[in-house]
């Protein structure tokens, strides 16, 4: 009979647990605040809060987000009353820490119900506070300084790769010894018996020599030149050196022009592995964005990123307020949202009308940042239906881009299309390949046609002294 009365007992309760259970999704689905008052914490975090210091000592709120939560208050029928941070207070209770910290400790000190500062899920996070739906998306970009350009004073040497310039050096004087050698064997051994005066012969060696690299200097420096020769083998040679020094010398001038004219910049930063190899830009970082994962890593560009980190730890900043200064001295650069890089160098833009700074391409995928609220907070679920709500309305992007101050293309295009579909530079030996292919296979020929004229003229040498014995 007990075992019955549990039952039924039980059958009452999810009865009457049911409609309750119903009642309060449906509660925080189409939730009423009822006009609750919530204190939501916010810091500087352009465009999504743009904090202004009055003179009066007071803060103005602007930004996207305020632009969310005034949706919101509409919403759900609420009053929001914002809290500042950091400030004197949280300094002196806290001491500097980093905003993630500040709203933790805030909330374990039930001093504020909410922040409008999204936080990235993860899970110590998801045990010191509730995470309603994301308020925002995007992956990490760089913000970076802008390069500087080329010295124009070597722009001479800039056509070509430095593989190129060394190979050309390399082979000149390989020219110039193949030659005297060919000239000084047949100066030697002539097939019709008679001096070859045509390809120097009777000259020292120091005057072939001589000769010999004016013929190949004036012909890479397009000036032209001839020189005498009646073997095949030379021939070749010859007309070698004129194929690859044509090709050389048409690549050359086509480029030189607009090295010397147009202003080349230096390879800009695009990316980790680019920032941990430069020596002019160190990295600084905002604690709790992005801070941990450079932090942690074991290997790679982002630990040498660390170690620079670990060495100075003054790189690693609490706030906006402090990263500016170092950022305004061009020495670094900065991993921060797509949306705040896109927002500091426009607005450096506006300051200064000119470019200083560049952004780099993606350096994570898109990162999901969450509305905080104190933990079993009964205003999470609230809020989590009304961002889905709002996502559909397309409304965040548009808020957003309307705070993102306008810059020319220039200052934040990574890079415009044509970079990415021509490569721009010096000339490498990759496509010089087939010039220095004609190279080694002229070479090739030219010493086999005078291997098999030597070979003719000393069975011509050895018939002639059979026939004269007889």
């Amino acid at each position: 009979m007990s075992l019955r009365l549990l039952k039924i007992l039980a059958l009452a309760i999810i009865i009457y647990r049911f409609p309750l259970a119903v009642y309060s999704s449906s509660y925080m689905e189409n939730g009423d605040l009822k006009g609750a008052q919530l204190t939501i914490a916010v810091g500087h975090f352009p465009p999504f809060h743009i904090l202004t210091l009055m003179p009066d000592g007071n803060y103005t709120n602007t930004g996207a987000v305020t632009e969310y939560f005034a949706w919101f208050e509409r919403k759900l029928n609420f009053k929001v009353s914002y809290y500042y941070i950091p400030n004197d207070r949280t300094k002196a209770k806290y001491g500097t820490k980093d905003h993630v910290t500040i709203i933790t400790n805030l909330f374990a000190d039930n001093e504020i119900d909410g922040a409008s500062i999204g936080i990235k899920l993860t899970a110590e996070r998801k045990k010191e506070m509730d995470l309603a739906y994301f308020i925002w998306t995007e992956p990490y970009t760089l913000i970076v300084p802008r390069p500087g350009e080329k010295s124009r004073l070597l722009a001479f040497v800039y056509p070509f790769d430095l593989t190129v310039w060394g190979l050309l050096l390399i082979t000149m004087p390989v020219m110039v010894a193949l030659m005297t050698l060919f000239a000084r064997v047949y100066s030697k051994f002539s097939m019709n018996g008679r001096d070859v005066s045509a390809m120097n012969g009777g000259r020292t060696i120091f005057d072939r020599v001589t000769y010999n690299a004016m013929y190949i200097i004036n012909i890479i420096t397009n000036q032209g030149n001839r020189i005498p020769g009646n073997r095949l083998s030379f021939r070749i040679l010859v007309g070698v050196w004129m194929l690859v020094a044509t090709v050389l010398v048409y690549s050359y001038s086509s480029t030189v022009v607009s090295h010397l004219t147009i202003a080349i910049a230096e390879p800009h930063i695009n990316s980790f592995e680019d920032l941990a190899k430069n020596n002019d830009v160190g990295i600084i970082l905002l604690s709790a964005a992005l801070s941990q994962e450079i932090l942690d890593a074991k290997f790679g560009a982002m630990k040498n990123l660390g170690d620079q980190i670990r060495q100075n730890p003054g790189r690693l900043l609490n706030n906006m307020q402090d990263v500016y200064p170092l950022l305004e001295t061009g020495k670094y650069a900065m991993p921060l949202p797509a949306t705040m890089c896109e927002t500091y160098v426009a607005s450096q833009f506006k300051k200064e009308r000119k470019c200083r700074f560049l952004i780099s391409d993606p350096v994570t995928s898109s990162i999901f940042w969450s509305l905080p609220f104190q933990k079993n907070s009964k205003y999470t679920w609230a809020f989590h239906y009304a961002l889905m709500d709002l996502w559909e309305t397309g409304l965040p992007r548009h808020w957003v881009r309307n705070f993102v101050p306008q810059a020319p293309n220039k200052c934040l295009a990574k890079k415009n299309l044509k970079e990415k579909s021509v490569r721009r530079g010096a000339i490498r030996l990759d496509d010089l390949m087939g010039a220095f292919l004609i190279l080694g296979v002229g070479v090739a020929l030219a010493t086999l046609a005078f291997v098999l004229e030597k070979i003719i003229y000393f069975r011509s040498q050895r018939k002639t002294g059979s026939e004269s014995n007889n």
